[in-house]
Parts: C-alpha cells; sequence; structure tokens
C-alpha cells in the first residue's frame, strides 16, 4: 500500500517539478536578455494576464470547450459505430476504410473555408470540422479493439453457443475499452484543434477568435494567457478521460500494480 502511494505521488511529483523549473528558467531567461513582451512575456506577466482578463478569457473559453465536447462525443459515437460495421462487414470496410483515410489526408486548414462557405461562420462549423479531424483515431482504435480478441476465446464462446451478442457486449467490448480510451485521449485533443482552427478562419467568438484579435493588436501576453487557458482546459479534459479510464479498465491497473 505504501509502495503505491509513493509510486503516484512520484507520478506527481516529478512532471511538477520538471514544469516548475522549466518555468523557472523562461522567467530568468527572459529578464536577464531583457526580452519585449511583444516578443515574448515571462510567465508571471501571463499569469497576471490571466487574472486581470479572466472575465474575456472565459467568455471565449467556454464557447471553445462547448463545442469541443460536443465534437467529441459525436466523433466517439461516430466512431465506435463505423468500428462496428466495419468490424462485422468485409465490404464495409474495405469500402469504408479508404474513405476514412482520404477524410484524414486532406489538410483541414484547407477544409475550414469551405465549412464557412457550406455552414456558415456559426457554431456548426465548428462542430463538423472538429468532428471530422477526432473520428479518424476513434474509428481506428476501436476497430483494431474490437477485432483484436483473442481467436480460441472466441472459440470458446461459440462453443457454448453465445450469441453475436453476447460475444460483442462479453467479449469484444472489454477487450476493446484500453483501445477505445486510447482513441479518446487522441480525439479529444484533436477536437480541440478543429474548433481553434474553425475559430481562426472565421468567428466572432472562441479562444482561437480571441487569439487572432490578440495577435493583430499585437498584445502577446493576452495571446499567450488565451494559449495557456486553451492548454489547461485541454489537459484537465484529458486528464478525466485517464480518470475514466483507470477505473474502466480496472485489470490492466492491476496488472501494472502487480508489476
Amino acid at each position: 500500500m505504501l509502495t503505491k502511494i509513493t509510486e503516484k505521488l512520484s507520478d506527481i511529483f516529478w512532471p511538477t517539478l520538471i514544469t516548475v523549473l522549466l518555468l523557472a528558467l523562461w522567467e530568468i531567461l527572459v529578464r536577464v536578455l531583457h526580452v519585449r513582451s511583444i516578443l515574448l512575456p515571462a510567465p508571471s506577466e501571463i499569469a497576471i494576464t490571466m487574472v486581470r482578463q479572466q472575465d474575456q478569457i472565459l467568455r471565449h473559453l467556454w464557447p471553445s470547450l462547448y463545442m469541443t465536447i460536443v465534437g467529441f462525443v459525436l466523433s466517439v459515437v461516430g466512431g465506435v459505430f463505423v468500428a462496428i460495421l466495419i468490424t462485422y462487414s468485409e465490404v464495409l470496410r474495405k469500402g469504408l476504410y479508404p474513405v476514412i483515410v482520404v477524410s484524414q489526408v486532406i489538410p483541414k486548414i484547407a477544409i475550414a473555408p469551405l465549412f464557412i462557405v457550406w455552414f456558415g461562420t456559426g457554431a456548426t462549423s465548428s462542430l463538423l470540422l472538429a468532428v471530422l479531424i477526432a473520428f479518424f483515431p476513434m474509428t481506428i482504435n476501436a476497430a483494431m479493439g474490437f477485432s483484436s480478441i483473442d481467436p480460441d476465446i472466441h472459440r470458446m464462446a461459440r462453443t457454448f453457443m453465445a450469441s453475436d451478442w453476447q460475444v460483442f457486449w462479453k467479449i469484444r467490448i472489454p477487450n476493446a475499452l484500453p483501445y477505445l480510451f486510447g482513441g479518446m485521449k487522441i480525439s479529444i485533443t484533436l477536437a480541440i484543434i478543429g474548433v481553434i482552427v474553425s475559430e481562426f478562419v472565421a468567428s466572432q467568438e472562441g479562444i482561437g477568435y480571441l487569439i487572432k484579435l490578440a495577435g493583430g493588436l499585437l498584445d502577446t501576453p493576452l495571446m499567450m494567457a488565451a494559449i495557456t487557458a486553451l492548454s489547461l482546459s485541454g489537459l484537465a479534459l484529458y486528464g478525466l478521460i485517464s480518470l475514466a479510464e483507470r477505473y474502466a479498465v480496472f485489470w490492466n491497473s492491476t496488472r501494472d500494480d502487480v508489476k
């Protein structure tokens, strides 16, 4: 028990220490080299800006986070659904895989203006771009998880007259959970990118719009404060998924603890 607690504290201590040291080095170099804040503000200046401009940052942060979460949920639901289809149908697998790959090869910054033309400058464009970007890793990871079950276990289930639904619910889903959460971790970060890209192109609200506005005004501290708020929010969303994974895929945690 004591060893487990020590390991958990170590997992928190080292990332925190490295982050503090990097921020301290950044602060010292900016002060010693007299770097102007328009080029690179010090961490302390960014923190002060976040406090002073917290109302404006939070007002623009909420729309971005809302669209990110909605886009992420839709990408998870859609990705798992498509993964089920391509797992059970070879025809769909051969037909959909190339389409899915092509959808990811096209640069998203090139698609964003098209979405603006088709769906306007509202939330729909941001949502669709977030779903498009986050959809691919969710689909591929889910398909890998559903397909990588042990053949012996599958044959044994069939021997005991298990139905396709029972095999899917009792074998494929538990086997796919680590893959699903791996896909979710990637998808949540990509969903944020999709929303911000859309806000860069055409939007009147959101962190992407605030960053573009601050850049136009040469207000680098505000720009860095907005980026910091976005990064912390993304880290929090990633942490929530990791926490959910720890409880849902408990057998992996147990195995790691034994090691």
